[in-house]
């Protein structure tokens, strides 16, 4: 059980959560929005706890046994226990310091847990057994760094290279059966092998990125650390985690699909995809044998989630729940079953980039043979409706008049598009730019909002241009 540690916590830091229309909103929860502190963390944790009537097991990774059950700079490495389930399941968020989102959206995770707030809550609680690691890299976070620095822990001071510098480690490219650096990736190792789960869960952040081809932001990417079809996971049990972790990707993006606001695609590295060996959940996957430590060669399938760092219209709010979304969803359909009935081919209609290799860190950069040409998103004049009418739900219009122009704009839109009419379409599709920059300018909706109906709107033109090309810039 956590140790109860007392912070006099300013109540500022517990904002109350609110964002209108997103799934999974409350307005009572005590995980707020700010990049939350490794005694922050803590502190939410043991508030969870307390509120959870014994369902919630909090403890570090010393408590639990495990000598190297610490951070490199001596913080407690922390795990929240969850559920009564036989399928055990590993979720951790910032890996990476400065990447804050995870420990938000795990910790709301925590939270609808406790208060089993729906019938899928219940539902998972019942079938699994969650090991949930709200921040995975407390030294990076309160740093706010992407690494850990190695420390003497004899000395107790930072270790330094030939050059003087402190050493400063990837925690997610710790985990090679040659090496594990850190002592937390150690501590985290030994607790995995202890428990071995069925299935994990990484949540990370990236930079901005569009849709290819297209001004369309991505607010979210779908990562599988060892490439599906490449060098090493079709390789591992018959290619058994190829086809799972496929399916866990294709299960989140259909969970998110009904929140137009957020957009999805797969995870790439510009031109590449990776096929990292060294990443935690690559070990897990590869069974990794540090020092004995497994044996039996337990592995599990494991795929990871890249939210935008950008924020949606000035809020970090959205960003946060989508992960909170995604993460639902996985395990809805691990507790379900759901998950292992999806469409493990229905991975490749998920937009991606054109893709040449595959990036690795055993062998530089492998060529894919013969290269992806990249998929496109689904943009038509129905989209374009359906995103007016999210739009009109979470509230980014001023009023219900200007939604309403919008729809009659776009119903008009899809009438000529499924007629064949691509001229109508690419006509109306300007007059619907004129209107969207009117409102925009008006401040009748927000700047996110017209960012993301102008984005598609140019790219159904061009789809439009595409499917005849004589009516290329002939519209007006």
């Amino acid at each position: 059980m956590l140790k109860r540690r007392i912070f006099l916590v300013a109540a500022a830091l517990f904002l109350i959560f609110s964002s209108s229309g997103i799934a999974g909103a409350q307005s009572d929860s005590i995980v707020g929005t700010n990049a939350i502190k490794y005694d922050e963390m803590v502190d939410i944790l043991g508030q969870l706890e307390e509120q959870s009537d014994g369902k919630l097991d909090v403890f570090t990774l010393r408590e639990y046994g495990i000598e190297e059950g610490r951070s490199e700079a001596g913080r407690d490495l922390y795990v929240a226990k969850i559920g009564n389930g036989d399928k055990k399941v590993w979720v951790q968020g910032r890996i990476h310091g400065g990447e804050p989102y995870g420990t938000n959206a795990t910790l709301r995770i925590i939270e609808n847990l406790i208060n089993e707030k729906d019938s899928s809550y219940k539902e998972m609680m019942k079938e699994l057994t969650m090991y949930i690691i709200p921040m995975y890299n407390p030294d990076g976070a309160e740093l706010n760094q992407r690494g850990t620095i190695l420390y003497d822990h004899e000395t107790g001071k930072p270790k330094l290279d030939e050059r003087g510098r402190q050493i400063s480690v990837d925690l997610n490219r710790d985990w090679f059966e040659s090496r594990f650096d850190a002592i937390e990736s150690m501590g985290f190792y030994k607790f995995w092998a202890d428990i071995k789960p069925e299935f994990a869960l990484d949540i990370h952040h990236q930079g901005t990125k569009n849709f290819t081809g297209t001004s369309i932001p991505v607010s979210m990417s779908l990562g599988i650390s060892l490439a599906p079809g490449g060098p090493t996971l079709p390789t591992i049990k018959d290619g058994l985690y190829d086809k799972l972790a496929r399916q866990a990707a294709v299960q989140i993006y259909d969970s998110l699909a009904p929140y137009k606001e957020f957009t999805v695609d797969q995870y790439d590295t510009g031109s590449t995809v990776i096929d990292i060996r060294g990443g935690v959940v690559s070990g897990m996957m590869l069974g990794i044998n540090y020092e004995g430590i497994n044996p039996e060669g337990h592995s599990n399938p494991a795929i990871f989630l890249e939210t935008s760092s950008q924020v949606l219209d000035g809020e970090r709010d959205p960003m946060i729940q989508q992960n909170v979304i995604a993460t639902h969803g996985f395990l809805s359909g691990l507790a379900t079953g759901d998950l292992y009935k999806a469409d493990p081919e229905r991975w490749y209609d998920i937009p991606i980039r054109p893709i040449t290799g595959y990036n690795t860190d055993y062998a530089g950069t492998i060529p894919m043979n013969p290269p992806n040409p990249g998929v496109g998103p689904v943009v038509s004049a129905d989209h374009i409706k359906a995103l007016v009418e999210r739009y009109e739900v979470i509230g980014k219009f001023s009023n219900k008049g200007v939604a309403q122009t919008l729809k009659v704009h776009a119903t008009s839109l899809k009438h000529y598009e499924e007629t064949g009419q691509y001229d109508k379409v690419i006509k109306h599709l300007d007059g619907f730019n004129t209107l969207i920059d009117h409102h925009r300018k008006n401040n009748l909706m927000t700047s996110g909002t017209h960012q993301m109906l102008k984005a598609n709107s140019n790219y159904l033109k061009v789809l439009m241009e595409k499917k005849n090309p004589t009516l290329a810039g002939k519209a007006s």
